[in-house]
């Protein structure tokens, strides 16, 4: 209890602070570019964030369950080839794709979003996604030994707060929306340089020839092979809609409603801040100890339901004024962002199960529960935002939530 209480203290102060950097960013793009400009920002980061999850291909999940799983056998060599053997493949995984959204930007941006100018910024973001996906998986390598600070400290802080630094310094040199970009690609290399380094200072002997590794791959892809498809469509949850969006209204539509989506997002907060959980399931998981596993469970749910409580209640009364912030265009999205933080609510009150699932072996359970919802979140959109535009889109997204859960 206390291990889970001082990691949700670091993750939530990290979160919060992440947050709080990120709103500030699509602040200073809102008022620096306007809603139209912020769409292309929001495809663009789409796409990339979207392929990303491909590259990962589930070995996010099967790197902390593994890593945990041998630490507690006191097996350094299959840490160290676990570790090895997952940024290796994620990152000539991510090569491949950045190469393919590159040379196929010119067909994204026109037949998928109708958008020609699109093309412009989705080859530039292409640059980013090698970065993107080292630092992500360095970073869930990290949580396989039970901590959370470096995920707070790369992820939530620092990358984040050289991104906004780096978009307001392009924005008064003169650089359009193509600046921001810039700014996001210098962010992610800084990134996946520092979560190399948090990784080699937690792991001693991550580069230490005197310790042969010992790679598992056919352990590693028993769990990454369904998490792929999973991890996929968990967050295709969003991203769906953000793309149905795109190709059936405008990119001011896109603009706005990625305003609301993350505003709403906020009362997922504590229950994201719950991290550290993941690897003392499988280790709880491994040794059989399924009553304390299934108390700490129930006491997280509890405490996420809490305090998403709480911050649900501040979302809705200051809908709109919180809209206001980034400009009049803005104050439409106010009733969108209720609609979605209403399944943020429900999302945090049943507490971090498909964690749970992931790391005692049930992944394929999460597979078929995650591709239901998506299939759900994409016909709603279909059908919903010609009718209702934003709207649509809000209940798209807050119905695939609740579903999936």
């Amino acid at each position: 209890m206390g291990r889970i209480a001082r990691g949700a203290g670091i993750s939530s102060f990290g979160e919060g602070i992440g947050r709080l950097l990120n709103y500030f960013t699509q602040i200073a793009l809102a008022r620096m570019y306007g809603p139209a400009s912020l769409g292309f920002y929001v495809l663009g980061i789409t796409v990339v964030q979207v392929a990303n999850v491909l590259a990962q291909f589930g070995m996010n999940q099967g790197v902390v369950r593994y890593v945990a799983h041998y630490r507690a056998q006191k097996d350094v060599a299959r840490v160290r080839g676990t570790i090895l053997m997952v940024l290796w493949i994620g990152f000539a995984l991510s090569l491949m794709l950045a190469g393919l959204i590159f040379f196929c930007a010119g067909f994204l941006a026109e037949s998928v979003f109708s958008k020609p100018s699109l093309e412009a910024a989705i080859r530039a973001f292409s640059v980013s996604l090698p970065f993107f996906t080292v630092m992500s998986l360095a970073i869930w390598a990290t949580q396989g030994f039970q901590t959370v600070k470096y995920d707070a400290y790369v992820q939530h802080i620092q990358r984040p707060l050289l991104n906004l630094v780096l978009v307001l310094i392009f924005y008064f040199l003169g650089a359009q929306v193509l600046g921001a970009v810039a700014a996001y690609i210098l962010s992610m290399a800084a990134g996946a340089v520092f979560a190399l380094y948090y990784l080699k200072r937690i792991f001693p002997k991550l580069l230490d020839r005197d310790t042969p590794p010992k790679f598992e791959p056919r352990a590693l892809f028993g769990v990454s092979a369904p998490m792929v498809v999973a991890n996929f469509t968990q967050y295709m949850n969003s991203w769906v809609v953000v793309v149905v969006l795109g190709a059936l209204a405008t990119a001011e539509s896109v603009g706005i409603f990625n305003v609301a989506a993350r505003t709403a997002g906020l009362s997922a907060l504590v229950l994201s801040a719950f991290k550290i959980f993941s690897p003392m399931v499988s280790n709880l998981y491994g040794r059989g100890e399924l009553e304390d596993l299934g108390n700490l469970y129930r006491d997280i749910s509890r405490w996420s339901f809490t305090g998403s409580l709480a911050l649900f209640l501040v979302t809705v009364l200051l809908a709109r004024d919180i809209m206001t912030m980034f400009g009049p265009k803005f104050v439409s999205g106010w009733a969108v962002m209720v609609v979605i933080a209403a399944g943020q609510l429900f999302n945090s009150s049943t507490g971090p199960g498909r964690g749970t699932l992931a790391m005692t072996g049930h992944q394929r359970i999460v597979m078929c529960v995650t591709l239901g919802s998506v299939a759900t979140s994409f016909a709603l959109g279909v059908i919903l935002i010609p009718l209702y535009g934003n709207m649509g889109a809000g209940v798209a997204t807050a119905t695939g939530m609740i579903l999936s859960n």
